[in-house]
């Protein structure tokens, strides 16, 4: 039975550093299993340290919450990694001014369709005292009936805003697809930074 994450328990099942310090999600995205696995966002008041954020929706937890997250991760040897992702139509300028004070070694925004770009490019604006190798996206593809022409245009978009996409071909809970090469091909390349900057001819 899922317990919901209302147990979590540093390094149980997860590497060492990795913290939650809420649960759930206010959005009902149709290809994200949090809503049904998790419930709606809850926040977590006696949260364990961590340098590594795997809130599945932190931008969406209240401003004292986030300056408490904030304070703890200013006591970490290790900068903070948002593995977890930052919606990126919350990154507000405000938000922005809020991580500039974080020591950040990674944030991960999302743009997981065609629609979800030009909130990303505005993220990416306001995240620019960030440089490109700290700003990951996660891309989700071939959901919905996407070409791979149409992946290939959209991981293309996100990099030209001035994120690293991090590609991820899309599994439904209930069975495994086993994608064709090409797929596969398209999903390794655009997961790893060196192949992306190799192919744009830019510096590691």
């Amino acid at each position: 039975m899922w317990n919901k994450g209302e147990e979590f328990i540093p390094g149980r099942y997860v590497k060492p550093g990795v913290t939650f310090t809420s649960r759930g999600c206010p959005n009902c995205c149709a290809f994200c299993l949090v809503p049904e696995r998790e419930g709606r966002l809850r926040h977590i008041h006696d949260f364990p340290d961590g340098h590594i954020i795997q809130d599945n929706n932190f931008l969406a937890t209240l401003p004292e919450h986030r300056q408490r997250v904030y304070a703890m991760l200013a006591r970490q040897p290790k900068a903070a990694i948002f593995s977890g992702g930052l919606q990126a139509s919350f990154v507000t300028d405000g938000i922005a001014e809020e991580l500039r004070q974080v020591r950040i070694d990674t944030v991960f925004l999302a743009a997981d369709t065609v629609a979800s770009l030009k909130p990303l490019e505005r993220a990416v604006e306001r995240l620019a005292f960030l440089p490109r190798r700290k700003l990951r996206c996660y891309m989700l593809l071939a959901y919905g009936g996407e070409s791979i022409q149409q992946a290939e245009e959209r991981l293309e978009a996100a990099w030209q805003i001035g994120a690293m996409p991090f590609a991820q071909l899309f599994q439904p809970p209930e069975m495994w697809i086993d994608y064709p090469p090409e797929w596969k091909a398209l999903a390794r390349k655009w997961s790893r930074p060196a192949a992306m900057a190799a192919t744009h001819k830019e510096a590691r």
